[in-house]
C-alpha cells in the first residue's frame, strides 16, 4: 500500500510517499500523518484501510502554516564590520509558509542606505530575516559664526567647512580679531548632527588703547607742547580734541578734530605757525637814570623767536 502527502486543494506533495511493501490480502493497516515542516495536518490524521489486490492507498492532507514570521533589521556598517542596530527591528507575523515577502530600506536620519535598498525573501518555518546594511552621510557641514557680543554684527566672516560625516565631533577654536577681545569660551566643541550645525564665537571691543595729541610748528616737525597722552580708550569710539593756544603762535586750521580710535596709529596733530605781527621797541637812556636822550624806535612785522640785533 501506499501513503501520500499532499497539499489540500493543489495535490501537491509535501513529503515523500511511502510504500508498504508484503501486505496481506484482507488485512487491516492503520497509519497517521507525519509531521511536515512548513505544514499543519488537516483532519483526519489517523487513517485505516483494508488490503485490497491493488489501490491500496492513504492519502493525508496538509495546509501551509499561517503562523510565520520575519524580522528587518536596519544595520550600520562599520570599518570594523561591526553590525550596530540603528532602529528597532520589524516583526511581521501572521504570515503564509513559502510565501514570498519584499521589503524597502527605510529612511534614517543621518545614514544612507546602501544596495540593495529592495530585497524579497521566501519565508521558511525559521530564521526569515531581511537584513538592510547603513553608512553615516559625509555630505554634512557646521558653520562657525564671530560675534561682538550681544549683537547681531559679524566682526569677521563666517567660517563654512563641508564634508562632515553625520556624529563626528569637531573642535574649533576663537580667531584673532583686531581691535577685540575673546570671550570665553575660545574653545567649542559640537556633535555633527543633520543640520543646524553652528558654533558661535563672540568678542567685546579693546578698552585699553590710545591715543596722542601732538602741537607741531608747521614746516618745522617741532613740537610746541609736549604732546597729550590719553589712555583707557575703546577701539572704534570716537574722540574730539581742540587745540591750545601757544604763546607766540597762531593755530592752522583745522583747530577741531576728531579721529575713531583704532588699534595703533591714533594721533590727531595740530599745526602752528610763529606770529609775525610782533615789535619791539629801542630806548635811548642816560646811564643810570631813567632819562630819555633820543626817540624811541619802534620796530614793528616782527616774528615770534626771532634774534634781533640793534647799536
Amino acid at each position: 500500500y501506499t501513503v501520500k502527502y499532499l497539499e489540500k486543494n493543489t495535490n501537491i506533495e509535501v513529503a515523500e510517499s511511502q510504500v508498504v511493501e508484503n501486505q496481506t490480502y484482507l488485512s487491516e493497516v492503520t497509519e497517521e500523518a507525519i509531521d511536515v515542516e512548513g505544514y499543519n495536518k488537516v483532519a483526519p490524521t489517523e487513517k485505516t484501510i483494508i488490503i485490497n489486490v491493488d489501490s491500496n492507498e492513504i492519502i493525508f492532507y496538509y495546509t501551509k502554516r499561517t503562523d510565520i514570521e520575519y524580522t528587518v533589521n536596519y544595520l550600520e556598517k562599520t570599518d570594523e564590520s561591526a553590525e550596530i542596530s540603528l532602529a528597532d527591528s520589524k516583526v511581521v507575523t501572521g504570515k503564509t509558509y513559502l510565501e514570498q515577502v519584499t521589503e524597502n530600506a527605510i529612511d534614517i536620519k543621518g545614514y544612507v542606505a546602501l544596495d540593495p535598498t529592495t530585497q524579497s525573501i521566501t519565508l521558511d518555518v525559521d530564521g526569515n530575516e531581511i537584513n538592510f546594511y547603513y553608512t553615516k552621510r559625509t555630505d554634512l557641514k557646521y558653520t562657525v559664526n564671530y560675534y561682538e557680543k550681544d549683537t547681531s554684527n559679524l566682526l569677521a566672516e563666517s567660517k563654512v567647512v563641508e564634508n562632515q560625516t553625520y556624529l563626528d565631533e569637531i573642535t574649533e577654536n576663537a580667531i584673532d580679531i583686531e581691535g577685540y577681545n575673546q570671550e570665553q569660551p575660545t574653545e567649542k566643541t559640537i556633535t555633527i548632527d543633520i543640520e543646524n550645525n553652528v558654533i558661535n564665537f563672540y568678542y567685546t571691543k579693546r578698552t585699553d588703547l590710545s591715543y596722542t595729541v601732538k602741537y607741531i610748528e608747521q614746516n618745522t616737525n617741532i613740537s610746541v607742547l609736549e604732546d597729550k597722552v590719553v589712555t583707557g580708550q575703546t577701539y572704534l569710539s570716537s574722540v574730539t580734541e581742540s587745540a591750545i593756544e601757544v604763546d607766540g603762535y597762531y593755530i592752522m586750521d583745522p583747530t577741531t578734530q576728531s579721529i575713531t580710535i583704532k588699534v595703533e596709529g591714533n594721533v590727531i596733530t595740530f599745526y602752528y605757525v610763529k606770529r609775525n605781527d610782533l615789535s619791539y621797541t629801542v630806548n635811548y637812556y642816560e646811564d643810570g637814570t631813567e632819562k630819555s636822550l633820543a626817540q624811541s624806535k619802534t620796530i614793528s612785522g616782527q616774528s615770534f623767536g626771532n634774534t634781533v640785533t640793534e647799536q
